[in-house]
C-alpha cells in the first residue's frame, strides 16, 4: 500500500498551493541553495540553480535566471566566490560584477 505512492507527487500537491514568496525569502532561498551547490561541488551558475531550484524547492514563480544572476551578484557569489570580503580590492572582477558597496548584501 504505502509502497505504491509516490512521494515526488505527493510533495509537489503538498507545496502547489503554498502562499507565494516574498522577494527577500525568494533571495535567501537562491543564496542558500548557491551555496549547496557549491560546498558539494556542483556546478552552481544561474542555469544550475533555477533546475536545482525548480527540483527541489517548488517555488512559484520560479525566478528567472537573470533574477537569479542578479541576486548572486548582490551577495557576491560569482566567479567561485562565498561572498564578499572586508577591504577586498575588485579589480580583477568583470566590470559587471563590480557593484558599489552600498548595494552588496552580506550573508
Amino acid at each position: 500500500m504505502w509502497h505504491e505512492l509516490d512521494q515526488k507527487a505527493l510533495a509537489r500537491e503538498e507545496n502547489a498551493f503554498a502562499a507565494p514568496r516574498t522577494s527577500e525569502a525568494v533571495e535567501q532561498i537562491v543564496v542558500l541553495a548557491r551555496l549547496e551547490l557549491y560546498n558539494v561541488n556542483r556546478p552552481c551558475g544561474a542555469d544550475a540553480l533555477q533546475r536545482h531550484l525548480q527540483n527541489h524547492f517548488q517555488l512559484q514563480p520560479l525566478p528567472t535566471r537573470r533574477q537569479i544572476g542578479e541576486i548572486l551578484t548582490r551577495y557576491g557569489l560569482t566567479h567561485g566566490r562565498t561572498g564578499w570580503y572586508e577591504g577586498e580590492e575588485l579589480d580583477w572582477l568583470p566590470v559587471a560584477s563590480r557593484i558599489p558597496k552600498e548595494e552588496r548584501r552580506s550573508l
